[in-house]
């Protein structure tokens, strides 16, 4: 289960005993039946925290594809450019020569292969002109098909596409707190009813008894491990790459990541033990849609996090 779920747990075990020995009992002028409705509203806002979270996947894995265009076409075009010109000739060996720039800038990050990337567009507008000149005219450099103009196209929308991830990353901190501090408040109530039973409790063996029933917090289940990000790369740019958020794995416990394919698999029936440092998800097929999510079990009991979903493009 999630942590809030051992909340609304604890709520329908409370209002259970309140209804058998004291169905008029109120804590602040709440009610039984206002505490349940308390308790069922945070599946609303579990689901808005998951909804912003299937946006920043979306969203995240989106730049991420930009990232490897540009990447990848400022690895390979001037691979195509050495093809087109003959470096035997003075002019066409100094054309060459402009690539040097963006030879020495490897394109292992966004901020990289942007770097490397204008100074590809810069070298190729000279020598798709040199190109166009020749008689008779060749093509502008291409490679699977892409030149200098859909470089720069993706360039252009890099900015973009991050600043969509960090509004969606805003999103999820939003929906999350607002379930978080929904939870918590659920808690203290929780807590604040069952002080109040204790004390009717002295006069009441009945009610004494039925308190059993309720789960205190001594259950001392495991916490989350979070999933920071899921994307799609690896081989063939097939798989999902996992990374966990810092400080969540926990060595002392049973951790996995879970998944299922939409529209094939109809439960988490596939799962694989977490690795701190990430785990490589595939290969999958391009459009299929996989849900994950992480689940870390102690001597206590288990707890699931949220499920993330990401369709391969």
């Amino acid at each position: 289960m999630e942590y809030y779920q051992a909340f609304q747990n604890r709520a329908a075990q409370t209002a259970a005993v309140i209804n058998q020995a004291i169905p008029a009992l109120t804590i602040g002028g709440v009610t039984v039946a206002e505490l349940l409705t308390k308790s069922q509203a945070l599946d609303a806002l579990a689901q808005a925290r998951d909804h912003a979270l299937a946006d920043y996947d979306v969203a995240n894995n989106a730049e991420n594809q930009g990232f490897l265009t540009i990447s990848a076409l400022s690895l390979a075009l001037p691979k195509a450019a050495e093809g087109d010109l003959d470096d035997t000739k003075d002019t066409e060996s100094a054309l060459l020569h402009l690539l040097d720039a963006a030879y020495a800038i490897k394109p292992r990050t966004t901020e990289s292969a942007l770097e490397r990337g204008k100074k590809v567009v810069s070298a190729l507008t000279k020598i798709n002109a040199c190109l166009a000149g020749k008689k008779p005219p060749l093509p502008p450099v291409t490679s699977g098909g892409k030149g200098a103009a859909q470089l720069s196209a993706a360039m252009a929308a890099q900015p973009g596409l991050e600043q969509t991830v960090e509004d969606r990353a805003a999103d999820v901190v939003s929906a999350r707190t607002g379930l978080r501090v929904a939870a918590t408040a659920l808690d203290r109530l929780n807590k604040r009813f069952y002080s109040k039973l204790q004390s009717e409790a002295r006069g009441n063996p009945a009610l004494a008894t039925a308190l059993s029933q309720i789960e205190t917090e001594g259950a001392d289940l495991p916490g989350t491990l979070g999933l920071r990000g899921l994307l799609q790369g690896g081989t063939g740019n097939l798989q999902i790459l996992l990374s966990y958020d810092n400080g969540s794995y926990d060595a002392t416990a049973t951790s996995t990541v879970e998944w299922m394919i939409a529209g094939t698999d109809n439960d988490f029936t596939r799962s694989t033990p977490a690795d701190p440092s990430g785990n490589v998800l595939g290969p999958f097929a391009l459009g299929q849609t996989v849900k994950l999510r992480t689940r870390v079990s102690n001597a206590n009991g288990t707890t699931t996090g949220s499920v993330r979903t990401l369709t391969l493009q």
